[in-house]
């Protein structure tokens, strides 16, 4: 079984992972997968700050934690991210593309900007990243990084891979929106009307690709836009065999 849920944080919305919570996460085994739509946050310090401000024991601890838990966890970025942490990690492959182990949990894996990947029988394509809309009060490279929005390169990988499928996907995951259902979600009053550069790279991805349906997170809101097939999640955890359709 696939489950997506939105973002989690670090530890600050971790919780609705629990056995409590989420009752039918008992009986998973590392066969079945939660995928997080962005802002894992495990770490989001670097580890000699997380010692600095006394954080490390805390990371450590909920690291263990999800470590604990039965299932396969996998990510992708958002904006909330330790990109330069990530960036020194090793790379593995796995789902017939490219993914970061954790290093500090065996059941944990990034899934990289402009993957496709197959997993359970199903293939999905891959697209972190989102802007800080806070940055100003955050630190460059310590709280907030530059390569939150989408670089060159990974537009490239993101182009080639859905060249080499025909642009034809099962589902599409990406962190934030295109542009077009931000503006559509600001008209409703929603969200603010605040798009970037990587909402409007997958602008062109929605506009060029097929696809059965659409997950996001970032914006902290449940919220099901039927015109582009796209779900946004945030505390929320569904099983993809139960999700809303057209």
């Amino acid at each position: 079984m696939i489950y997506l849920t939105g973002d989690t944080h670090g530890e600050i919305d971790i919780k609705k992972l629990s056995f409590r919570n989420w009752k039918e996460s008992r009986e998973l085994t590392r066969n079945d997968y939660l995928i997080i739509l962005g802002d894992f946050g495990f770490p989001f310090y670097d580890e000699d700050i997380m010692k600095q401000k006394g954080q490390y024991a805390e990371y450590l601890y909920w690291i263990t934690w999800l470590a604990a838990r039965p299932y396969t966890i996998l990510w992708i970025d958002g904006n909330h991210d330790n990109f330069n942490y990530w960036e020194k990690q090793p790379i593995a492959e796995m789902f017939s593309g490219k993914v970061q182990p954790h290093p500090h949990a065996e059941n944990i894996y990034h899934l990289m900007r402009g993957g496709v990947y197959k997993i359970d029988g199903k293939t999905f394509f891959t697209f972190g990243g989102a802007s800080s809309h806070d940055k100003q009060y955050r630190t460059p490279n310590i709280s907030w990084w530059e390569k939150e929005l989408a670089q060159p390169d990974e537009k490239e990988n993101a182009m080639n891979n859905l060249t080499k499928c025909d642009y034809n996907v099962d589902y599409i995951l990406s962190h934030t929106v295109p542009s077009s259902v931000i503006n559509k979600f600001a008209e409703e009053k929603i969200i603010l009307p605040i798009t970037d550069d990587t909402s409007d790279f997958l602008e062109s991805i929605k506009n060029k690709t097929n696809y059965k349906q659409w997950f996001s997170g970032h914006l902290h809101i449940e919220k099901y836009d039927k015109e582009s097939k796209l779900q946004v999640l945030y505390n929320s955890i569904v099983s993809l065999d139960n999700v809303q359709s057209s």
